[in-house]
């Protein structure tokens, strides 16, 4: 009796698994309806190289392919529903159509005349920003008005005007980035605003800092028609909605199973399965701060699926298990001069966390859950504020990390602590953002300002540099595909993702769907090298760039 009671129990917990496992599979197997058709001209000459875009409102989902030879294109894996289908290229776009709906499992055609100029070139920058070449012509003074006061006093309080005075945004952004700032301060344990200064600061920023233009989503996408290995991928894009505080998806990272994971700033975990297109939540263990103004930090994921994230407007880090769906949490030592939160994180080899921010490097030993942290000797000499952005390990075992407002570059040997300091050789501000490290254990770091690709040798110290085909396309994250030796990087004021092959000098650039995406975070996914996920923080955007077969 007992071993069939056990055997009963293990029968229903199998059932239970093989029906969550088939409801999986169904869920899939239901993406597998396509739109194809053929690419023209006013002319009626078919297209190759333009850009086919499809928008599933319902679903959040736009997905985009390019067209082939004699302009066809085919569009495949959609979930049924209903699509707006655009076509863009060589300067020309094809008017939206009406929805197609498209049956499970089916195939609709529709062909797409390129008869509409498309309108003039977004000019690269951050969204919503002024270009970088054109801050020097705006001015530094802030606008006479109700709130000047007000926005001089405090908001210079942890930055200069020059951080917010080129941004042009609608009221609704204005007001995010004043609860987003409000939260800021209650970490640094600043007096927080009342509500009635925060009306006034909100008044005052949209009224002198509107917006100055209509945004088209095709601004961006190039006007020459691709060619060559860029013909060959498709995007996947999708619009977290959170219309409560804004989702502001800080970082994306990929789980061993292949899903992709945000850390949004509203305070939740996202997950966003590329087999089904389906998008999951998770909510964080309780604190102090969920209410408001959830500041989450860069996630990285092992190997077992540990998904690690600093939580700093709660002071701690914390460890989900993606198998389990369980928490664990290491809180912030309280007589430490920084913020439990910061900008990036990594997972060594041997098991220890490592984290940048406050112009330094912290380490959590996750056995004795102790923290220790390292200041650079600049810093310790001068006290003055040098950044702590990207972070990677090297071949040896050192950490690296980019210390953004020097253009220095800073190694640590985690047996010994000792903290080294290396400039980078560039005539400018060159700005070193993220980095990651390839198979033999060099460092390749985004620079941002400098729009250029960087590598640094961990053994000579010696530093390279590597243009990619857009200009000042600000270069922000690197991701590398160890198994081919290829190197990712997302071009952010560009709205592209870019592949360069250090053996060849070759470069791919493979334009986002939309413009403004803010593409500042990429990972490879490890389990398939020719996908690469993005996230938009700006944006409220992720997804993934695919490279298809020809490439």
């Amino acid at each position: 009796m007992k071993f069939n009671g056990t055997r009963s129990k293990f029968a229903a917990i199998f059932a239970a698994a093989l029906l969550l496992l088939c409801g999986q599979f169904a869920r899939a197997a239901e993406n597998n309806s396509t739109v194809e058709g053929v690419v023209q001209d006013a002319s009626g000459k078919p297209v190759a190289g333009a850009f086919v875009k499809l928008r599933n409102g319902e679903r959040h989902l736009e997905f985009m392919v390019i067209s082939q030879a004699q302009g066809h294109y085919t569009v495949g894996n959609l979930p049924a529903g209903k699509y707006m289908v655009q076509g863009v290229g060589g300067g020309y776009q094809s008017n939206v159509s009406a929805p197609v709906n498209v049956a499970e499992g089916k195939t609709a055609k529709l062909d797409l005349s390129l008869t509409a100029k498309q309108g003039p070139m977004l000019p690269r920058a951050w969204p919503m920003k002024t270009p970088e070449a054109l801050m020097v012509t705006v001015s530094k003074e802030l606008p006479e008005g109700d709130g000047k006061k007000l926005i001089a006093a405090r908001c210079t309080t942890c930055h200069d005007t020059e951080r917010f005075i080129g941004f042009h945004m609608p009221r609704e952004d204005w007001a995010f980035t004043i609860r987003r700032m409000r939260a800021r301060i209650r970490i640094a344990k600043i007096r927080d605003l009342t509500e009635d200064e925060a009306k006034l600061a909100i008044d005052y920023l949209s009224a002198n800092f509107a917006p100055t233009r209509t945004v088209d989503l095709n601004d961006r996408l190039p006007r020459t028609l691709l060619e060559g290995k860029a013909l060959h991928y498709r995007a996947v894009q999708y619009d977290i909605v959170d219309t409560s505080v804004g989702a502001e998806p800080h970082d994306v990272a990929v789980d061993p199973h292949g899903n992709g994971w945000v850390s949004n700033r509203s305070g939740k975990l996202g997950k966003l399965d590329p087999k089904t297109l389906e998008y999951t939540e998770v909510s964080l263990p309780e604190g102090p701060a969920l209410a408001d103004g959830q500041l989450l930090g860069n996630l990285q994921i092992d190997a077992k699926g540990h998904l690690w994230v600093p939580d700093g407007s709660n002071f701690r880090w914390l460890d989900y298990d993606i198998n389990t769906g369980k928490f664990a949490s290491y809180d912030w030592p309280k007589d430490q001069r920084t913020e439990a939160g910061g900008n990036s994180m990594l997972i060594h080899p041997n098991g220890t966390i490592w984290e940048t921010s406050g112009n330094q490097v912290r380490m959590l030993n996750t056995a004795t859950k102790e923290f220790k942290f390292f200041d650079t000797p600049s810093y310790l000499a001068t006290q003055k504020p040098n950044g702590a952005y990207g972070i990677t390990v090297a071949g040896d075992g050192s950490v690296w990390w980019a210390e953004d407002m020097a253009d220095r570059m800073s190694r640590i040997d985690p047996a010994t602590g000792k903290v080294e300091e290396f400039k980078i050789p560039f005539d400018g501000l060159a700005y070193p953002r993220r980095m990651s490290h390839d198979a033999r254990g060099d460092i390749w770091v985004g620079l941002w300002n400098a729009g250029l690709l960087m590598k640094l040798d961990y053994e000579t110290k010696q530093m390279e540099f590597f243009a990619p085909p857009t200009e000042t396309s600000g270069t922000y994250s690197v991701s590398v595909d160890r198994k081919n030796n290829l190197v990712w990087v997302s071009e952010q004021q560009a709205d592209k993702i870019a592949r360069f092959n250090p053996k060849t000098g070759e470069w791919v650039e493979f334009p986002l769907p939309d413009s403004e995406s803010d593409p500042r975070r990429i990972e490879v996914d490890p389990n398939n090298p020719n996908r690469v996920w993005w996230s938009g923080n700006l944006s409220g955007r992720m997804g993934f760039v695919e490279v298809l077969a020809g490439n």
